[in-house]
C-alpha cells in the first residue's frame, strides 16, 4: 500500500514536469524565428509502482508514484532529412549547370545582338556584291574587312568561352570547394562540442540545430550520408557520434567522423582546362573508399581506391565537373554538353568554314595555294575559332587576290566572270552533316546545318533545348525539395498558436499538480491534527 506521503512525490513530480514543459514551450517560443531552430519537447515518463516487479505478488493497492522528465529532445523527422538532403544535390547540380549554360547562351545569343551568324550574312552580302564585277578591287577590300571582322567575331566567341571556362574554374576553387571543407571542418568541430557537452550530460540542442543547418548545406555540394553510431564512455553511459560519408554507388568515403573531417582539392590542367578533384584527411593522404560493410576497398592489384572525378556526378560538384570536363558526343553518348562541347563546334565551324573558303579559292590541285585564312602563325592546318585569321597574302595584296573564276577556256575573257565567288556563296549556304570526326566522315552524327547557319543552328537547336532539358530537371527537383521542407517545416518548426494552446495546457497542468499537493495537505492535517480527539 502507498505511504503516507507518496503522493506529495506524485504532486511534486507533477509540478515538476509542468514547470519542464513550460519551460521548454517558452523556448519554443523565443525562437519562433530562429533559422534552422527545431521545435523541442520534454521526454517524460510514469513512475511504476514501489512495489512493482517483486517476486510475490501484493494484495494491496499499488498506485504509481508520478511523472518522471528524462530530458529535452527535438521532434524531427530523420527520414525527411534524407530526402531532403538527397534532393538538394539534384538541384545544387542543375542550379550550377544552368548558371554556365546562361553563360553560354550570351555568347551565341543572335536575337539581341550583332554575332557570328550577323557577320556570316555580312560576308554573303559582300560576296554577291563582288560576284557582280570580281575586278573591282575596292569591293573586294570590302569583302577582307568582312572577313576580317568575321574572324574577330571568331576569336572573341573563343575567348569569351575561355573566360567562363576560367570563372567557372575558379569558382569551383575559391567559392564551391572553399565553402565545402569549411562545412566539413565546422560540422566536425561541432561534433566534439555536443560530445562533449552529451557526456557532461549538459542538452546541446541548440548545437545541433547549427549541424543539421550546416549539413544541410554541405548536401548542396555531392551525395552525402548521415548516420550515427553509440559509443560507451563509461559508467554505464554512451554518446552518438556523428559520421558523415560521401556515396558514390556501393562505395563511401568518409568525410567527417566524430572530430576527424577531410578536405576537398582539385587541380586543373593548363592545356586542356580538365579539372581533377581529390579528397584527403586531415593528415593530407587520400581518403580511401569503403565498401557497405565498412572494409576498405582495393582494384585488382591491391592499390587503394581513393576518389575520382566519376564518384562527384551529383550536387554542385557534379555540376562543375559535367560543365567544365565533358564534351558531349565528343566524349560518349551519355556525357553531358558542357563548355568543352560548345568550344569543339566553334572550333569545327571556323576550321570547316576556313578549309571550304581556302580550297575553293586556290587554283591548284592541293587546295592551299591561295588560302584566304590561316592560323595566327600563318599556317593552313590546325585552324580554329581562337586562332583564326586573315592570311597575311591576302592581307598585303595590294590588287585582286580572291580567285573570281576558274575557267580556262582560251579566247575567253574571265575579268568579267565571278562564277567561282558565287560558287562560294553557295557552299557557305549549302546544308552538309557534321560528326564528331574533324572531316565529318564517320563519328557520332551531330546535326545537318550549312556554314552560313551553324551558329544559329547550335544556338537554337542544340544549346536552346539542353537549357530547357535542365530547366525542366531544376524546376522539378526544386518543386520536390520545397514540398519535403514543407513537410520538415510542419513536424520541426514552432507554430506559434500550437505553442499557445501548451501554455494554457501546462498551465492548468501546474495548477491542477499544486492544487493536488494543497488537498493532500489538508488531508494530512485533517488525519494528524483532527483524527482521534473525541473524548478529550
Amino acid at each position: 500500500m502507498s505511504s503516507t506521503f507518496s503522493g506529495f512525490y506524485v504532486a511534486k513530480s507533477g509540478i515538476q514536469a509542468a514547470r519542464a514543459n513550460l519551460q521548454v514551450t517558452g523556448q519554443n517560443m523565443t525562437n519562433v524565428n530562429t533559422t534552422g531552430y527545431t521545435r523541442q519537447r520534454v521526454d517524460s515518463y510514469s513512475i511504476a509502482p514501489v512495489g512493482s516487479g517483486m517476486r510475490y505478488a501484493s494484495a494491496d493497492l499499488e498506485i504509481g508514484g508520478g511523472v518522471n522528465c528524462s530530458g529535452v529532445s527535438q521532434i524531427r523527422d530523420p527520414y525527411l532529412d534524407i530526402r531532403y538532403r538527397s534532393e538538394h544535390a539534384k538541384t545544387g547540380k542543375t542550379g550550377t549547370q544552368l548558371d554556365t549554360l546562361s553563360d553560354i547562351e550570351d555568347i551565341f545569343d543572335e536575337s539581341t545582338k550583332d554575332g557570328l551568324s550577323a557577320q556570316f550574312s555580312d560576308l554573303v552580302t559582300q560576296l554577291n556584291s563582288l560576284a557582280s564585277s570580281p575586278s573591282d578591287f575596292n569591293l573586294e577590300n570590302i569583302v577582307k574587312n568582312s572577313s576580317l571582322l568575321l574572324t574577330k567575331a571568331f576569336n572573341n566567341a573563343s575567348q569569351q568561352l575561355s573566360k567562363i571556362r576560367s570563372q567557372q574554374t575558379k569558382s569551383l576553387q575559391n567559392d564551391a570547394i572553399t565553402k565545402a571543407n569549411n562545412l566539413l571542418k565546422n560540422i566536425a568541430h561541432l561534433n566534439e562540442e555536443i560530445k562533449s557537452s552529451e557526456i557532461s550530460g549538459t542538452s546541446a540542442l541548440e548545437l545541433t540545430d547549427q549541424r543539421n543547418t550546416m549539413i544541410d548545406e554541405l548536401s548542396q555540394y555531392a551525395n552525402i550520408e548521415v548516420s550515427s553510431k553509440s559509443v560507451d564512455v563509461g559508467s554505464g553511459r554512451s554518446v552518438s557520434e556523428l559520421q558523415i560519408d560521401l556515396v558514390s554507388g556501393d562505395q563511401k568515403f568518409s568525410l567527417v567522423s566524430n572530430n576527424q573531417y577531410s578536405q576537398f582539392s582539385m587541380t586543373a590542367d593548363e592545356d586542356t582546362g580538365y579539372v581533377t578533384m581529390a579528397l584527403n584527411d586531415g593528415d593530407g593522404n587520400a581518403v580511401q573508399a569503403m565498401d557497405a560493410d565498412g572494409h576498405a576497398v582495393t582494384d585488382i592489384d591491391g592499390n587503394p581506391v581513393t576518389l575520382t572525378n566519376a564518384d562527384l556526378t551529383e550536387g554542385m560538384f557534379g555540376g562543375y565537373l559535367s560543365m567544365l570536363n565533358e564534351k558531349g558526343e565528343f566524349d560518349s553518348a551519355t556525357a553531358e554538353r558542357g563548355i568543352g562541347y560548345y568550344e569543339t563546334v566553334l572550333d569545327k565551324l571556323a576550321n570547316d568554314f576556313a578549309n571550304t573558303m581556302n580550297t575553293i579559292n586556290s587554283t591548284n590541285a592541293g587546295g592551299d595555294n591561295k588560302p584566304l585564312f590561316t592560323t595566327a602563325d600563318g599556317e593552313t592546318t590546325g585552324i580554329t575559332a581562337g586562332n583564326i585569321s586573315i592570311a597575311d597574302a591576302w592581307n598585303s595584296a595590294t590588287s585582286s587576290y580572291i580567285t573570281a573564276t576558274k575557267q580556262t577556256s582560251t579566247g575567253v575573257d574571265t575579268s568579267k566572270l565571278g562564277d567561282n565567288v558565287l560558287y562560294m556563296v553557295t557552299q557557305l549556304a549549302k546544308d552538309k552533316t557534321y560528326t564528331t570526326n574533324d572531316d565529318n566522315v564517320g563519328g557520332t552524327t551531330l546535326f545537318t546545318t550549312s556554314i552560313e547557319s551553324f551558329v544559329s543552328d547550335v544556338s537554337v537547336s542544340v544549346l536552346a533545348l539542353q537549357v530547357k532539358d535542365i530547366t525542366r530537371q531544376d524546376s522539378t527537383y526544386n518543386s520536390t525539395l520545397n514540398e519535403i521542407d514543407t513537410q520538415r517545416t510542419s513536424i520541426s518548426a514552432v507554430d506559434v498558436n500550437e505553442e499557445g494552446i501548451n501554455l494554457i495546457m501546462y498551465n492548468q497542468a501546474l495548477t491542477a499538480s499544486s492544487r493536488f499537493m494543497t488537498t493532500l495537505d489538508e488531508a494530512l492535517d485533517t488525519i494528524i491534527n483532527k483524527m482521534g480527539i473525541v473524548g478529550r
